[in-house]
């Protein structure tokens, strides 16, 4: 495939992956490691973030969490190349992520998986789920794509109905109970073209930090992720592709009170697909550790909590869209799971944007 002409500056090295370059070569042997370990300035290493699992294993990210991406809780994505020659290290996090194969190739161990992708692969990985990264090559340009669990089903849950898989992902992404580790696409050889430019959009506009760059990051990455559906579909696999004519109860119960949420029973659930309601209780306690009621009411709030920051819609709109019938009924339900009131969520997390 061609390289896409405005990716060439991305091919220089930069400080951090010269650094991990020549730990990467110093490894071929005992003495030349040893030799470049005893050089390196520790304070500078420690300062800069870098990853030497030979030196300072203690400072291995392990488990990442949203706190460690979006210190600005109003941002919902976050972008970044990922550094060349980086010291594979096993590590999972709270939310979920995208990798972009934009040139080259790279190599990931998911699960008990070793996987190898090329050059327009789109691989999305589930929260929670323990994976390595191997780029060991001067031309491969890997992106990283981030994002909080609540924008991934706003951005993305419209366009997964009729796909049973996506959803299943999603969904089990969402309540920690995954047996589908990752979803992969294969861009076409004719699509190539688009998609790199599409990723370069996408990179160059994470670079801005003004008031607008988040809500331009989510509508060029939902037209990104509405193109793969188009273009790629038919290529998409996955960890467990035997889900792929499997329909289970529990999912199909979930994905069923998230997008009827503002007005979903547990009768109208036991009703909508012939099962009891002591039935439907007890898939809902067994998926979420939480009763019907309480489960609603929590992805009422997260919904609530997305609104608040990401659109104008008044307290008063966003309890009505959400099934409660009075703002003090919505404010009562919001105050109990977040401790705080929905105008005070409002200013204090549009106030760091």
């Amino acid at each position: 495939m061609k390289k896409h002409q405005s990716m060439n500056p991305m091919i220089i090295l930069n400080k951090d992956e010269q650094f991990y370059k020549e730990l990467y070569n110093a490894k071929k042997s005992s003495s030349s490691l040893k030799t470049f370990l005893a050089s390196i300035d520790k304070e500078d290493v420690l300062k800069r973030h870098l990853i030497i699992p030979d030196l300072f294993p203690e400072f291995i990210p392990y488990e990442m969490t949203d706190s460690d991406y979006f210190q600005d809780k109003s941002r919902n994505v976050f972008i970044t190349k990922h550094n060349r020659y980086t010291p594979a290290f096993i590590h999972k996090h709270d939310f979920f992520e995208i990798i972009a194969v934009f040139s080259g190739s790279c190599v990931q161990n998911i699960g008990l998986e070793r996987k190898q992708f090329k050059e327009g692969d789109i691989i999305f990985i589930a929260p929670g789920i323990f994976h390595t990264m191997e780029v060991f090559d001067d031309s491969s340009i890997i992106f990283n794509i981030l994002l909080k669990k609540e924008t991934f089903y706003f951005m993305f849950a419209p366009m997964m109905k009729g796909h049973d898989l996506l959803s299943e992902f999603f969904s089990e992404g969402m309540y920690k109970s995954q047996q589908i580790k990752y979803v992969i696409f294969h861009t076409k050889q004719e699509d190539f073209i688009a998609y790199q430019q599409r990723m370069m959009n996408l990179y160059k506009e994470q670079l801005y930090h003004d008031d607008y760059s988040d809500q331009i990051l989510i509508g060029l990455l939902t037209s990104q992720f509405a193109y793969i559906m188009r273009e790629g579909a038919e290529t998409m696999e996955s960890s467990y592709s035997s889900h792929n004519e499997k329909k289970h109860d529990d999912f199909k119960v979930m994905s069923y009170i998230q997008e009827h949420v503002a007005d979903v029973t547990l009768e109208g659930i036991a009703d909508h697909f012939g099962f009891s309601t002591a039935y439907c209780s007890r898939l809902i306690k067994s998926h979420t550790g939480q009763g019907f009621s309480d489960w609603k009411r929590i992805i009422r709030i997260r919904n609530a909590q997305y609104m608040l920051v990401n659109t104008q819609m008044s307290v008063r709109e966003i309890g009505n869209s959400l099934g409660y019938e009075n703002p003090e009924t919505f404010i009562r339900a919001f105050k109990k799971q977040t401790h705080t009131t929905p105008a005070k969520y409002r200013k204090e997390n549009i106030s760091n944007h």
